[in-house]
């Protein structure tokens, strides 16, 4: 049985894995770029040196058999260690490679410390090159242009592999220390009343702030002054303005705090408490994460120790 597995190489296991996955052989053409014939081909390859059907046909797809169902893991596993292998030759290689990243502003500097971590744990000679985070961020990596990106609930897709880093599950309301704001208790009443300064976040689908959401819903009136993905810039309009904003806990901490003129204060509960009228009209509150996305042309092992330094660093920076 070894001698005749060892005729099947790493072209005759992806095909196995899509058949297994899309179940028609007009999509696995589509899906590697080749023509039917040549995956209809690799079939019969793979029919007799396991010695079974594998895939059966019913009207719209081929159904697996018992076996194939059994390889299916094994051979995924078998497909990844094969990328491994691969990766390791690509790392020992003398030509540079460029790895495009693309992260909010505020975030930019964890992600190239951790980049740097890891390309020197791995002795890679890495050069990055760092973008400013767009709602193109999903079409670039579709087109391998883009290798990282840290974003907000990301939308799945089969080009794109996304490692979940940190819950989002704090709110800060954020104003200069002398704001009448912090005068009095924070509520539902006047938690929307000043002048709203809003940090857009790396969110693909998202095309209104939550905030924005939550005013149409309760029809509550609010007066926007700024709208940013700067969290820099955002901060300093609130450091010279009566401006106030609520900002996710997504590695906000240490900006503010270098800003010794800004204060934060945790309003989660207010926005959350049992009993007010969000909660009990606006159901249940939706959950967010950061994610690294990583296109599906990225180094297995590069991404394994990448996600495991964010998830290190974040950790650390947020609480």
């Amino acid at each position: 049985m070894l001698n005749t597995l060892s005729r099947l190489d790493y072209f005759s296991l992806i095909v196995f894995i899509e058949l297994i996955e899309q179940q028609n052989v007009t999509l696995v053409a589509l899906k590697l770029n080749v023509t039917q014939p040549k995956v209809s081909r690799t079939l019969n390859i793979l029919r007799k040196s396991f010695g079974d059907e594998l895939l059966t046909r019913e009207q719209y797809s081929m159904k697996p058999t018992k076996l194939a169902e059994s390889l299916y893991y094994p051979a995924k596993q078998l497909l990844e260690h094969f990328q491994l292998l691969a990766d390791v030759v690509d790392y020992h290689s003398h030509q540079k490679k460029e790895i495009n990243v693309a992260t909010q502003n505020h975030m930019s500097t964890m992600m190239l410390e951790c980049l740097q971590l890891t390309a020197a744990e791995l002795s890679l000679n890495y050069t990055f090159n760092m973008h400013p985070w767009s709602d193109q961020v999903q079409r670039l990596h579709g087109l391998t242009q883009l290798d990282y990106s840290l974003a907000v609930n990301p939308p799945d897709s089969e080009k794109i592999n996304k490692y979940w880093l940190a819950h989002i599950n704090k709110f800060f309301l954020v104003a200069h220390r002398e704001h009448p704001i912090f005068s009095e208790p924070i509520g539902i009443n006047n938690a929307l009343s000043y002048s709203l300064a809003l940090l857009n976040y790396c969110i693909t689908e998202q095309k209104q702030h939550r905030i924005e959401i939550l005013a149409e819903k309760f029809r509550l009136p609010i007066n926007i002054i700024l709208k940013t993905m700067d969290l820099d810039l955002l901060l300093h309009h609130l450091e010279h303005s009566n401006s106030i904003s609520y900002i996710a806990s997504l590695l906000i901490k240490l900006p503010i705090a270098n800003r010794k003129t800004l204060k934060a204060v945790d309003v989660t509960q207010v926005f959350s408490k049992k009993g007010n009228d969000i909660q009990r009209e606006g159901g249940k509150r939706p959950e967010f994460s950061l994610y690294l996305q990583a296109s599906e042309t990225s180094p297995i092992l590069f991404t394994r120790n990448l996600t495991k330094h964010l998830k290190r660093h974040i950790a650390n920076l947020n609480y």
